[in-house]
């Protein structure tokens, strides 16, 4: 049986959805834009499915299901041919969905689809690798003890509605997947599979350049083959929450350094009103930040940085409404004012907000994203739609996320009528809070308590606060886009301004023809890097600055226009993108807040004090995400690590910060780049703009290098990190000397072909830990590979000896017809297509930026790799990375007890002081 789908007018792909006779609901998508081929296929089996005596069973079948089928029965074979045809794979169990996926090379998508439909036709599901699996799946675990949001998750899960499968325990470990007397998970894993892994229960989308009939042929030979299912899967028939689960305060005390209110409101599930979209109307009020809002009032107090609603968890019968609020330490001291005004602004929507006006700008605003929807590569375009089948008709597989059919009032009140304070959680999350009893599986400290009565009072009858107030009519919502004619047609971007530190790039788009544009303004001053306290003034002057013009420009991002100012290595950045007519209103809007710096006193020392925490946060990062950040701050002087920053900015007063921007801003040299729906002197335009605004601050002395360490001819050196409460970790990183095309490619190739096998070996053989691999890691322009092992109970100088065995005992030989689809696989990643003007102005001003002024970077890295031969792979190996060639590598090592600090700097030379390593080695641009 066919179905039509609903897409969009910029949608230049074909679809076609139907149902096999196995009963599995497919889609077929014909890309011609494309040469790479992709599949997802989801089940409606997730970890609510899994037994109540073996929670985490969902998430360990999905590992189980790599790990060989009767057909290939090798285990690291399907990542391995994948790789080498460069297609890429992974999969996620969540709470009703598990759901695989990869990409490859069109030429090879058969070959590589026969192997993933063997997942769930005929897995091995063998002992020896459950024996392994359930050890990764214990490190997976283990990983995320320290993960805040799998805590909070871990809390929520024990006080709700126990009989709710949301209550279990998602992931599994070492405990919950034990043998048993008389019971061996092998065989349950196996009944789990043959209960839930049906046909009727999965959808399945394939995309590709392929004619939609041989996608479909394609579907026939490799899927039918699938067990039908035999009956429908029961509804969810139990209540997340009991009446005794509401009404409560719950304390949780994170391991971060940060604090929040989230007033969580018990809906029922919403996706049967996907059509009118009555939450999302409630939220668009309620997350609000314009004049009048409640984030508005709570900023205005100092109370809050930051306020969301409409997340939280949900399900086929069930959804939970959160309100959010990052708190300030203040703000903290009045989570009961800032509750009543919530409720306040709840009782003004139903009172005088429920208007069509607004139903139809956020009808407006998602229609005008449909009809010009940007291009997603097959990978994301197929996970996207095999989702979405779980939850919509087929005509509104694509549609389902954008339609707002009608408003209807009377549903959108009866939404509103449950945000009631007895039908609602306080979750406080806070250093401060006091707790009474530690959570089960991630030993979270929490408490929970009824709501005392008198704030329920004060709740339940909110008093009128006079400043709060709904939204104005948006004024940057555009009805009628216009395209602008293509007079010129350009393959590159050419100068078309350029004075003594100035220079303005353009590109009039030709591509996607979409009334969209993107404005990119590097704005570089030598004060930037005048020290690390220069670089932490730069970043903390970014928050202000994001801060400080949030609500004057808030229609616009709600009306599709996007703006970020952001640092970089010289300054800081300003990108604008989205619709491009009202672009030069709000670029000169953001100009002159930027020329004028007069950041508000009463603010700085709040996101001075922020920054700083969320500096000292990252330092309780899992320990693999530590090291790589040492290795930036190592090997890029302008980078320093969140420690030093947090440091450097804890010095700063506001007269420091004052005096900063002033000179910050006497000395700039700037670079933009205009892409998209205008023409040349509409270009000129904006850039005459910049000018008029920043011109007098211009000066082309300030121009900024941004520096890499030169470390050709050190050998090896370590840095250990002293960090007890974490796993052990190493990373090893092999940085190159030179940047030319012939070396960015061999570091490249040789990444892409150790990678699947260091994997196989690290991870699936020998167990060390859940996060195992191989990368290529430039800095700045210079590439780099890096080997990277996380293990729980493995040191790291045990983690140091098994990647150099690795390495030197690497046979990197393959056979002809493999060399040849490996460079191939990459060729063709570089050769595919920009899927939208984002993605293509941010590849031309990455050109830009790294001086690429002809823009054929990629066509010269191409040749390079099709020059490279075999031998040459094996030479780089033994030369640049083998231990017995001494080569320049740089060992990063995450270790818990002091005496490990000692041995591991014995046989190396030990960086103790970055600073002092920066003064010691030349550097390189």
């Amino acid at each position: 049986m066919e179905q039509s789908l609903k897409i969009s007018p910029n949608d230049s792909k074909q679809y076609q959805a139907l149902t096999l006779e196995n009963g599995l609901r497919l889609v077929l998508v014909h890309n011609s834009e494309s040469n790479r081929s992709a599949a997802a296929l989801a089940v409606n089996a997730g970890h609510f499915d899994d037994p109540i005596d073996r929670q985490g069973m969902a998430h360990f079948l999905e590992h189980m299901l790599f790990l060989g089928t009767e057909q290939y029965p090798e285990s690291g074979e399907y990542q391995q041919f994948l790789a080498q045809h460069n297609g890429s794979n992974n999969a996620w169990t969540g709470t009703e969905h598990t759901n695989f996926f990869f990409d490859i090379n069109h030429k090879y998508f058969e070959q590589a689809l026969d192997r993933f439909s063997q997942f769930f036709i005929s897995p091995l599901l063998s002992k020896e690798f459950i024996e392994k699996e359930r050890m990764n799946i214990d490190s997976e675990f283990k990983l995320k003890l320290k993960d805040d949001m799998r805590r909070i998750y871990d809390v929520h899960k024990e006080t709700i509605n126990p009989a709710h499968p949301f209550s279990k325990f998602s992931v599994g470990n070492i405990d919950t997947l034990a043998d048993r007397p008389n019971s061996e998970l092998k065989d349950e894993v196996q009944a789990f599979f043959n209960e839930h892994y049906r046909a009727n229960r999965m959808t399945l989308v394939l995309e590709g350049p392929q004619s939609i009939e041989a996608l479909k042929q394609l579907a026939e030979q490799k899927f039918l083959a699938i067990a039908e299912g035999v009956s429908a899967k029961p509804d969810i028939n139990v209540p997340l929450y009991l009446e005794k689960n509401l009404g409560l305060n719950i304390n949780i005390r994170p391991e971060k350094e940060e604090r929040k209110l989230i007033l969580s409101f018990a809906l029922p599930g919403i996706d049967k009103d996907y059509q009118y979209k009555p939450v999302s109307y409630i939220a668009y009020l309620l997350g609000h930040e314009g004049p009048g809002s409640i984030l508005s009032i709570l900023k205005n107090k100092q109370w809050a940085l930051g306020l969301s609603a409409g997340g939280g968890v949900n399900g086929s019968n069930f959804k939970d409404f959160n309100i959010s609020i990052r708190l300030t330490q203040e703000g903290q001291k009045h989570e009961a004012d800032i509750a009543e005004m919530i409720f306040a602004y709840i009782e003004l929507i139903k009172h005088d907000g429920i208007r069509a006006g607004y139903y139809d700008e956020k009808k407006a605003i998602l229609e005008f994203s449909f009809q010009y929807q940007e291009k997603l590569k097959a990978l994301d375009s197929v996970n996207q739609l095999v989702i979405a089948m779980h939850h919509y008709p087929s005509d509104d597989y694509i549609y389902g996320d954008y339609v707002m059919l009608q408003f209807k009032p009377e549903l959108v009140k009866s939404f509103l009528d449950l945000l009631t304070p007895n039908n609602m959680r306080m979750v406080h999350i806070n250093p401060d809070v006091i707790t009474n009893q530690t959570s089960h599986w991630y030993k979270v400290p929490y408490n929970v308590s009824d709501i005392d009565d008198d704030v329920l009072a004060r709740l339940t009858s909110p008093k009128v606060h006079d400043e709060l107030g709904l939204p104005d009519a948006n004024p940057y919502i555009v009805a009628n886009p216009q395209l602008t004619p293509v007079v010129e047609e350009m393959h590159i971007p050419k100068l078309v301004k350029e004075q003594a530190g100035f220079r303005v790039w353009f590109k009039q788009d030709s591509s996607f023809y979409v009334p969209k544009g993107q404005i990119v303004i590097g704005i570089d001053s030598p004060t930037a890097i005048a020290s690390k306290k220069h670089i932490a003034m730069t970043r903390l002057f970014v928050e202000l600055f994001s801060d400080s013009v949030l609500e004057q420009n808030y229609d616009a991002e709600l009306a599709g226009i996007h703006y970020h100012l952001y640092p970089h290595q010289g300054g800081m950045t300003l990108q604008l993108s989205g619709i491009n007519e009202k672009q030069p209103l709000l670029l000169k809007n953001l100009l002159l807040a930027m020329k004028d710096h007069s950041l508000a006193p009463t603010r700085f020392d709040l996101f001075k004090n922020q920054l700083i925490t969320n500096w000292r946060n990252a330092e309780k990062s899992k320990s693999i995400s530590q090291l790589f950040s040492k290795l930036s701050a190592l090997m890029k002087p302008f980078s320093p690590s969140g420690n030093d920053l947090a440091n450097a900015l804890s010095q700063v007063g506001y007269d420091d910060f004052t005096a900063f921007c002033g000179q910050y801003f006497a000395k700039l040299t700037i670079e933009s780049f205009i892409y998209g729906n205008w023409n040349q002197q509409q270009a000129l335009s904006i850039a005459n703009l910049i000018v008029d605004e920043l011109g007098e601050h211009i000066d082309d002395q300030a121009n900024v290098t941004c520096n890499v360490v030169d470390f050709a001819g050190q050998k090896t050196a370590i840095l250990p990190q002293l960090l007890p409460e974490h796993d052990y970790a190493s990373v090893m990183y092999f940085p190159m000397p030179d940047y030319d095309t012939h070396t960015m490619a061999i570091t490249m190739i040789a990444s892409h072909l150790i990678s699947p096998h260091f994997f196989h070996q690290m991870r699936t053989e020998r167990q060390y830990g859940y996060l195992v691999g191989v990368g290529y890691v430039p800095m700045n322009r210079y590439p780099g590979i890096a080997f990277y092992i996380q293990s729980p109970d493995t040191s790291a100088d045990t983690l140091f000896a098994a990647i150099n065995e690795f390495i030197d005992e690497f046979d990197a030989s393959v056979n002809d017809n493999e060399w040849t689809h490996l460079k191939q696989g990459l060729i063709g990643q570089l050769q595919e297509k920009d899927t939208s003007p984002r993605i293509k102005s941010q590849r031309y001003w990455m050109s830009i930026c790294n001086k690429d002024f002809d823009f054929d970077q990629k066509e010269r890295l191409m040749a390079a790799i099709e020059s490279i031969q075999l031998k040459d792979i094996g030479a780089f190996i033994k030369a640049r990375l083998s231990s017995k060639s001494d080569p320049d590598k740089i060992c990063l090592a995450s270790v818990k007890h002091g005496d490990e600090l000692t041995y591991l700097t014995h046989s190396a030379k030990a960086i103790t002081d970055i600073d002092e390593f920066h003064r010691q080695l030349p550097f390189k641009s």
